[in-house]
């Protein structure tokens, strides 16, 4: 089925971690993969409404070649234009590296996609603890020529997105040592390399709690490297902080929750935090102090718990009106970045779940077709 053109492109953040490394069998166990966290939580009984099940059992193997065909025919019938794949550098190490290698070797794949650095260390965190596993450096000029010469590769791929000849390229976290240089020798070298500068799009997390989140965000903006050309509104994080700090729930908020984590101690009852995703959605309508730099960023729904077990969040799935009024009120902007096409562990999913179906799909395309149902 065609999907009817428009100027707002959807893409998807996509999680490469559902296939076999040795480092996760070192560190969680032989044959650790994401699916592994999905599987176990079926156990957590409170929460089951809640979790969300590959439609059909299929619990694929990012490895083969059918699986990334599937995603991609799926991507195509339903409107999504592309994928934001998570690549992991550490100073000349990789992680799940091997997904995004195997796209770049099967040409015959229409995918477009384009990389996002997640460029954060690697803890071991999820039960609650806090062990280093990989440090995140940067290094000097020499690291960050090894860096760029990994990436080039993928640039001059035709389906690696690119604005203006510029490849796009998102950083996860901005507070980076000599941001400002590494990224204008990343710049001068694209340049030399027939491109017509980076497109760099940093991620803004509304992070400063004792700020209102319009000043954050101009804080933000300052902050930025003279390279930057977009800030990424990472959806629910943005709306979620909006919530809590501009309505000066923050405090009250946590005090809260301490005290029915306390509570839980006690009696053995676990408290897990549960909002409401219409609110975040209705706060993503009213986010006035975004500008021409501003990339928005869409979530349906929202569940760590696979992850975090009682440590997790939860927010409910938005109505199906609610998410059409928004997409409505940034039609006119030219991406929208949809945090996630694969996110099973944290609940945030696009793929066919036996719960939903392809319900967030079907959204995406009745939209962008124009069809009311």
């Amino acid at each position: 089925m065609d999907i009817k053109k428009n100027n707002l492109k959807f893409y998807a953040l996509y999680l490469p971690q559902f296939h076999q490394i040795p480092e996760n069998d070192e560190w969680w166990g032989e044959g650790f993969t994401e699916w592994t966290n999905v599987k176990s939580a079926k156990s957590q009984s409170k929460i089951k409404k809640y979790l969300r099940t590959p439609k059909n059992n299929f619990y694929y193997d990012l490895m083969n070649k059918d699986t990334v065909l599937w995603q991609s025919e799926l991507m195509k019938n339903y409107g999504v234009d592309g994928l934001v794949y998570y690549h992991y550098y550490f100073k000349g190490k990789l992680l799940l590296q091997k997904p995004a290698e195997n796209i770049l070797k099967w040409k015959d794949i229409n995918q477009n996609f384009f990389f996002c650095w997640a460029n954060h260390d690697w803890n071991r965190s999820w039960d609650g603890t806090r062990e280093l596993l990989v440090r995140q450096e940067y290094g000097e000029k020499d690291d960050w020529e090894k860096h760029f010469q990994y990436l080039l590769p993928f640039f001059k791929d035709d389906r690696y997105s690119k604005v203006d000849n510029k490849p796009m390229f998102m950083v996860f976290k901005s507070d980076i040592p000599k941001k400002e240089e590494m990224f204008i020798y990343f710049e001068k070298r694209c340049k030399e390399c027939g491109f017509n500068g980076l497109y760099l799009i940093e991620t803004f997390w509304s992070a400063h709690k004792n700020i209102d989140w319009e000043n954050d965000y101009q804080i933000f903006k300052k902050q930025c490297s003279s390279v930057t050309e977009r800030i990424f509104l990472r959806e629910f994080s943005t709306s979620q902080q909006i919530y809590f700090y501009s309505r000066k729930r923050d405090l009250l908020n946590k005090i809260y929750r301490k005290l029915r984590r306390m509570i839980g101690e006690m009696t053995g009852e676990k408290y897990i935090c549960k909002y409401n995703g219409n609110k975040f959605v209705s706060i993503m309508e009213k986010e006035e102090a975004v500008d021409g730099m501003a990339m928005r960023g869409l979530c349906f729904e929202w569940n760590n718990t696979p992850r975090h077990k009682e440590r997790g969040t939860i927010v409910s799935a938005p109505s199906k009106d609610r998410i059409m009024h928004y997409l409505d009120s940034i039609k006119n902007s030219d991406y929208v970045i949809i945090n996630a096409w694969n996110e099973w562990a944290e609940g945030m999913i696009l793929e066919p779940t036996e719960e939903t179906g392809y319900r967030y799909l079907e959204w995406i395309r009745e939209w962008k077709m124009g069809v009311k149902k």
